[in-house]
This record gives structure tokens, sequence and C-alpha cells, in this order.
């Protein structure tokens, strides 16, 4: 008995949606789960290439004790294309597929806010979770009293082109640089903007999400902490585009509607840009589906 587990990388924040939205994308992490009897009462977890393994085991345990079963001889497998300390949810992905390896091994079934408490306990960022979880483009809420999040209903293909640093940045840092107080109107200004996103986002319509991606909250401080956002964000200019942070960053996004002009504007920026940035592009596509399980035999 062999599965195969694949969990996507996520873009949270998307500009004023902090800690409010997450998106998938078409990069993952994977997990083969394999039924093995040459080590009895045991459990062999392989990392075949360097992802969050301390995530995963922590989750994976925590979810084994939570089920209350001890299930034995198998031979968990992980490898990932999601880059570490980069802002593509890295982290959601290790805690998220830990948790459903640990339910297809006892064969259970926990109900969604049973994972969601789980995860929550390793990370604390619900919009990459629910992303992760859910594929697509996700809205969450997440305070003293109440979790919930919610899948919104959009099902046409967009992309996002994606610039990678060659240098980590932890959310910690990212965070510690914001102010603990706003201005009420950059709060304001901030709520306007995250409803004209959602709105552009459910008509498919570029130019109000372009303007919808503004933000006073937390992109002004951090970008100054992405020595490359400056050269980056003018040359985008150009092409009538703007970025935003992927997650805390470093990593840099641009949202892109049409296929054939997202492969043109990557094109343009890697000739344009390839003696100045040290980092590399990626184009990305949305990922409708979240985390998704194979039988393969």
């Amino acid at each position: 008995m062999i599965y195969h587990i694949k969990v996507p990388a996520t873009s949270a924040n998307i500009g004023p949606g902090f800690d409010s939205i997450g998106i998938a994308w078409n990069l993952y992490l994977h997990i083969s789960i394999k039924k093995d009897e040459s080590h009895k009462d045991n459990i062999k977890i392989i990392n075949k290439n360097k992802i969050n393994n301390d995530l995963f085991i922590k989750a994976f345990n925590e979810t084994i004790n939570y089920i209350n079963k001890k299930p034995s001889n198998y031979t968990i497998e992980l490898w990932s294309e999601i880059p570490i300390g980069k802002g593509l949810g890295s982290s959601a992905s290790a805690i998220v597929g830990g948790i459903y390896t640990a339910e297809i091994i006892t064969n259970t079934s926990l109900n969604l806010y049973e994972k969601l408490n789980i995860a929550l306990k390793f990370e604390n960022h619900l919009d990459n979770i629910s992303a992760a979880i859910n594929g697509g483009i996700n809205i969450c809420l997440k305070n003293e009293k109440e979790i919930y999040i919610s899948k919104l209903p959009i099902n046409y293909d967009f992309w996002g082109l994606i610039y990678i640093p060659d240098y980590y940045l932890s959310t910690q840092e990212a965070r510690s640089i914001l102010p603990h107080n706003y201005k009420r109107e950059d709060v304001v200004f901030n709520l306007q903007k995250f409803g004209i996103l959602i709105s552009g986002l459910f008509q498919k319509d570029e130019k109000l999400v372009k303007m919808g991606l503004e933000d006073k909250i937390h992109q002004p401080y951090r970008f100054e902490l992405i020595k490359e956002y400056h050269l980056l964000s003018k040359e985008v200019e150009k092409y009538g585009k703007k970025i935003v942070l992927s997650g805390a960053g470093p990593s840099l996004l641009v949202l892109l509607f049409n296929e054939q002009e997202a492969l043109e504007i990557l094109e343009k920026l890697e000739n344009n840009l390839k003696e100045a940035l040290k980092g590399e592009f990626k184009l990305l596509k949305i990922e409708h589906n979240g985390i998704t399980l194979e039988k393969l035999n």
C-alpha cells in the first residue's frame, strides 16, 4: 500500500489582507507513505531534501497523540519543491502534511476544525494553513474566541510571478519591525483596499485587483528589509503591474491574469535584471485543489 500526498505552497497577506487571505500555488511538498514490514513496531521518516522536517514530525506526533492510536510498519518519505524562509508557506505545508499523514496511517478522519486546532499549535498563520488545506483563495478569521476559514468560489486560473531572493527572512524578524499602533486613516485605507481586492478577484477585474493591492499596515515597513524591492518594483511598473510581498517576504509577487502576458513579462524581467539580481524568478499557477491524496496501489 503506497499513498502520495501533495501539499501546495502558499502566499499570504496579498497587499492589504494582512493575516487574512492566502493563495495556493502549484509548487508542492510531496509525501510518500508506504506500508513496510521490514521494521516492525516502528515508523521511519526519511527527509529526501531540506524541508521543515521538525515541524512535520511535531505535527505528525501531535496528531497521532490526539487520535490515540499507535500505527507501525510505515516508511514515510518527504521531498519538497517549496523553498524555506522565502514567504511561500513551507512551514504550513509541513504542518498540514504531518497532520494528514497521521490521519492516513491511523485510518482516521478528523474534522476541519480539529485539524486547524492542531495546526495552530505550531503555526499562527491561518491564512497559509487554510490555503494549503483548501487550495484556491481563502479568507480567514482568528481571534481569542473564533476560528473560521472560507474558500472563495473563484474557479478561473491566474498566475503568480514570484521573485525569490537568495537570502532568508524569518517571519519573526519581519513581524518585529511592525508598529504596535496604527493611525485610524491607515486602518480605514486597508479595509477599503481589501474590499476592492476581493471584489476584483470575484469579478476577475485586473484593474480593481491592482487598485486593491495597496497597503499601509505591513508592506511599507517590510519592503525596507528587501534590497531588491525598489529596483524590481520600478521594472514591473513599466508593464503596468504592482508588486506585493508573498507572506512576510522576502519573495515578491506579481499577480497576472493572462498566461501569455505572464510569460512575456517573466522573460523580460529575467533578461533585463539578470546582472542586477541574484535570486530567481518562477511563474506559478493557482492550485485550486489544495492538499491531495493519491493511492498508488
